[in-house]
């Protein structure tokens, strides 16, 4: 059955709002002239919920992006959560830990803190950022010291330099891992995992104390 625009448009004034939507069932689309089917055009918001925005696909292009490029070279920026530290920093990022030790899980009020290990000789303090950072020292085992850096404003942990029993500094920094914008989260290996209060994730490295040969610790960098 065919149905002439004069027609849909007076069963739509005479009959009520619903019987257009009723009629509809029983009328071949392909018949329905240009000029009559905006009488069932769904409103435009709905008729296009299932295209993906512009948006969208931006954004997944960006992140596709974002990790096929990234480098274990790039600059990345340090910022605390106030924002009164914020400089950048250029790799290599030599490794990445999370450490569920007692100390880390305190120094971080969480279930662990991840270190981004970076030579100590490409992470430069700023002059106008010094004054912003305060300091605090705490011993280490084997005769060692830890100085902990930290916003004065905000009080976020920044980074951790470690002296030497003999008084030198260690030739890496440990930089704390959500400070970073821009790290490479891929490969981080879960240390100290004996005292861990949360469950490992399946296939990740991990060790139950340090690794033998954990960078910084003694190992030369090269």
């Amino acid at each position: 059955m065919k149905l002439s625009p004069q027609l849909i448009r007076t069963t739509f004034t005479s009959r009520g709002l619903a019987r257009p939507f009723v009629l509809l069932a029983h009328v071949n689309q392909r018949s329905i002239t240009p000029q009559t089917s905006s009488f069932f055009t769904l409103p435009s918001s709905r008729s296009h919920s299932h295209r993906p925005s512009s948006s969208s696909s931006s954004s997944s292009t960006t992140t596709t992006t974002h990790h096929s490029t990234h480098s274990i070279h790039a600059t990345m920026q340090i910022s605390c959560e106030c924002t009164s530290i914020s400089f950048p920093i250029t790799g290599p990022l030599l490794d990445l830990y999370h450490c569920h030790c007692l100390e880390c899980q305190k120094q971080s009020s969480s279930a662990f803190g991840t270190s981004a290990i970076f030579p100590s000789s490409s992470f430069t303090i700023p002059t106008e950022m010094q004054s912003k950072l305060s300091k605090w020292t705490r011993p280490t085992k084997k005769g060692r010291t830890m100085d902990c850096y930290f916003c004065r404003e905000c009080g976020c942990r920044i980074y951790h330099h470690i002296r030497e029993a003999d008084g030198t500094l260690r030739g890496t920094v440990s930089v704390k891992g959500g400070v970073i914008e821009g790290l490479e989260w891929k490969g981080s290996k879960h240390i100290y995992t004996r005292s861990a209060v949360v469950e490992i994730p399946e296939g990740v490295e991990r060790f139950e104390a340090a690794p033998g040969e954990m960078v910084g610790r003694g190992v030369e960098l090269k």
